[in-house]
């Protein structure tokens, strides 16, 4: 299904027992609602006080309040941030209930009487399940006598342009990139062009390469790739055991290694004279380390990658990177670089673009444009017995296959049909594909990625620095049009090999537009 150009896409959400739209270029973002709210000084009805997002203080409102309704202060559990005409609200919602294209004449236009300001200019049905959704006018709510806006700095005459890096590098002192993971009770980081990626969830195999700094292989890209425990590597002790393992994995001359950790935490850029020098000491290994960092009160120890690539225990475990099916050959090397030339350079590219985030069994993070609409589960459904394939539904008279997102990345979950959501996402024209995710968390801000990476694993992801330079979280970045595409292409193989061909089929399918088999 590929949107007509005369309709619009709109966010649905449900505050009470209101159910409320607003266009998307309006919806800036969606947080979770603090415990509490700072008071203002002032009467305004439906003011419930001010949150501070990233130092900007941002009046929250109870559209319940000013639709007369009983409020929605009890039940609130997001504030959705609008922007208008230069001007920045929040509005307190229950919940997210997704998108939805609404064609302009599909919008009926409302008028009230008695020169009551109008909250709302326009109804529409939602398609999927009939319901009457009211489409917010955000100009008149901010124009109503007592109500607080901000001035959206954003948009400001005179706002600085960002700074790119290139510009930075010339007029700033120098700065470097390091990714933060945790190894128990210790703190590592290591700079991110010695990063070939990091695995949200490490499973480790024993193996001949078991010993004192080596933990086992973890199976990467179809190799066995030796899981190197850092804490002994640098004479700190044993790290201590857990049942989840996260990987950084380390590119060397002569191929990988990966580093186990508990968690990972960050990636932050720091000024270099911050990374303070360490006196040599017996421990840790003085010779592997570039110094110490200290923020916010926790202190890392910093890895010197060039360090580790010129280590000769770790060059001999990189170099026993071999396939699991054994069969090497020198046109297909190990993974990792080959040589320094070659390296497989780690970018962290400035970015500021929206995402919905939702979890899957971890977080996740796509691309707002990648996604046609969102809609609850189907009520009605053909049910498959082709997991992940679960089913086929109708939306806007097109059959769409369901996918059951979490189990096609090889995490199980069964579809709850009260909780769960159906993200619509293009795969080539007149082919939508439903995937299907336990829960939505939130429309956010980008504000780093890293570079795309070449990886048959789906968990293996580049991430996305999410919330602001200065403090931000990670989120694995999931292509959706892809993983889609990818596996109804398998689909449609394994169904032509049991029955008709491929070629069959596709032409069968081209010959009904709008219709996925």
């Amino acid at each position: 299904m590929t949107p007509t150009a005369v309709s619009t896409l709109y966010g649905v959400f449900r505050t009470g027992g209101l159910r409320m739209a607003l266009p998307l270029e309006e919806l800036r973002e969606v947080i979770v609602r603090p415990a509490e709210f700072s008071p203002l000084p002032t009467a305004g009805v439906g003011v419930l006080g001010a949150v501070n997002l990233r130092h900007i203080i941002i009046p929250v409102l109870d559209p319940c309040l000013l639709a007369g309704q009983p409020s929605a202060a009890e039940t609130g559990e997001v504030i959705i941030i609008v922007s208008s005409d230069g001007r920045l609200f929040g509005l307190l919602a229950d919940a997210i209930e997704g998108s939805t294209h609404v064609a302009a004449d599909a919008l009926l236009a409302v008028r009230i009487g008695g020169g009551v300001p109008a909250l709302f200019s326009h109804t529409f049905e939602r398609a999927d399940d009939r319901a009457v959704v009211a489409l917010l006018d955000a100009a008149t709510i901010v124009d109503t006598p007592a109500i607080p806006a901000v001035a959206d700095p954003a948009q400001q005459p005179g706002t600085p342009a960002p700074v790119t890096a290139s510009v930075a590098a010339q007029t700033q002192e120098p700065r470097r990139t390091l990714l933060m993971f945790e190894c128990g009770g210790t703190g590592l980081s290591i700079d991110v062009t010695h990063v070939h990626s990091v695995v949200p969830d490490l499973e480790l195999h024993s193996s001949p390469l078991d010993g004192p700094i080596c933990r086992g292989v973890a199976h990467l890209d179809g190799h066995a790739v030796p899981a190197i425990d850092p804490i002994t590597l640098l004479g700190l002790g044993l790290q201590p055991r857990t049942d989840t393992y996260r990987g950084v994995v380390v590119s060397l001359p002569q191929g990988l290694i990966t580093l186990t950790a508990t968690d990972v935490t960050d990636i932050t850029t720091v000024p270099a004279n911050d990374i303070l020098p360490i006196p040599t000491l017996p421990s840790p290994n003085h010779a592997l380390l570039a110094g110490l960092l200290t923020t916010d009160d926790r202190q890392y120890l910093v890895l010197d990658g060039q360090a580790l690539r010129e280590n000769t225990e770790l060059a001999a475990f990189g170099a026993l990177n071999l396939r699991l099916d054994s069969q090497t050959s020198p046109a297909d090397p190990p993974p990792g670089d080959t040589d320094a030339a070659g390296r497989d350079e780690h970018k962290v590219i400035p970015s500021v673009r929206k995402f919905l985030t939702y979890n899957i069994g971890v977080e996740a993070a796509t691309p707002l444009e990648q996604i046609d609409e969102i809609l609850p589960y189907p009520s009605h459904h053909l049910s498959l017995d082709e997991s992940p394939l679960i089913g086929m539904f109708t939306h806007r008279r097109t059959t769409i296959p369901l996918i059951n997102l979490p189990v096609l990345l090889g995490r199980p979950h069964t579809p709850n049909p009260g909780t769960d959501r159906v993200l619509l996402v293009t795969v080539a024209a007149g082919t939508t594909a439903g995937l299907v995710v336990p829960e939505l968390h939130a429309i956010e801000q980008s504000v780093w990625e890293e570079s795309a990476k070449t990886t048959n694993d789906l968990l293996q992801r580049p991430l996305i620095g999410m919330g602001t330079p200065e403090d931000n979280r990670l989120v694995p970045h999931f292509d959706l049009i892809t993983i889609a595409a990818e596996h109804l292409g398998r689909h449609l193989v394994r169904t032509g090999e049991r029955g008709s061909t491929y070629a069959e089929q596709r032409r069968t399918r081209d010959s009904a537009p709008s219709v996925m088999s």
